[in-house]
């Protein structure tokens, strides 16, 4: 197979075969998907068909091995937390901290949320402070709670949780992205009872049908949590 040939057959088996399954897809199963005269080509030459492909709108990067046909980025609503943002730039200015609400989720949920909760991610040095300075501010804060404090957390008006922050976590400036927040929501739904975990996966998949996300980056992040990234794949390989 010349690789004409085999550029044709390879953008007619991801428009005929995966485009009518599912919204992403990585580079593996565009391996898989062919197999006569698979092994003549090499990734260079792959790579640079899934860029032209990309250039032609028939498929859009979407992280690392990753791809998608979903044209539009997703796009997170910040209103909720422009507030406490703005708060916390004015009296830590120098400060590197990341913020999300629950509240930005509250659409793609099955169950309407009626109370939400704000998370702060800050260096460990700075949380105490933080605690003390939006404990004064009026706000319901809580200082990383864990076990007994975890069973304990309820959310009340203007709940605020602080979490040291994780390195190389992604972050617009202050504003958190939308991969880091479905992967610490993960972790927040079950360690303080946030929602079961089938609301979990419907907002997870409604979210990534509602605009192209990083998949690369959002299972890099789940490593780095230390999570199992196989539950992620198998749901995003759903959607």
């Amino acid at each position: 197979m010349n690789k004409t040939d085999f550029k044709d057959l390879l953008k007619n088996e991801i428009t005929k075969k995966l485009k009518e399954k599912r919204r992403y897809f990585s580079r593996e199963e565009v391996c898989n998907l062919i197999s006569e005269g698979r092994s003549s080509i090499q990734v260079w030459t792959l790579n640079s068909y899934l860029v032209e492909f990309n250039k032609e709108g028939i498929l859009y990067g979407a992280g690392r091995g990753w791809y998608s046909f979903i044209k539009q980025s997703f796009e997170l609503e910040r209103r909720p937390v422009k507030k406490i943002v703005t708060t916390l730039e004015k009296k830590y200015p120098l400060l590197s901290f990341s913020v999300w609400s629950t509240e930005q989720l509250k659409s793609f949920a099955h169950h309407m949320l009626a109370r939400f909760a704000t998370f702060v991610y800050a260096d460990r040095d700075a949380m105490s402070g933080i605690y003390d300075f939006l404990k004064d501010s009026g706000y319901d804060v809580w200082l990383n709670p864990r076990g007994n404090d975890a069973r304990k957390f309820s959310i009340g008006e203007k709940t605020v949780v602080i979490r040291p922050a994780i390195s190389r976590e992604r972050s617009s400036g202050h504003f958190a992205d939308i991969e880091k927040i479905l992967v610490d929501l993960f972790v927040g739904a079950a360690g303080l009872n946030l929602m079961d975990e089938d609301e979990y996966y419907r907002v997870f998949g409604n979210v990534l049908a509602a605009g192209r996300i990083d998949i690369g980056a959002l299972l890099n992040y789940a490593k780095r949590r230390k999570l199992k990234t196989e539950q992620f794949i198998k749901r995003i390989e759903s959607i």
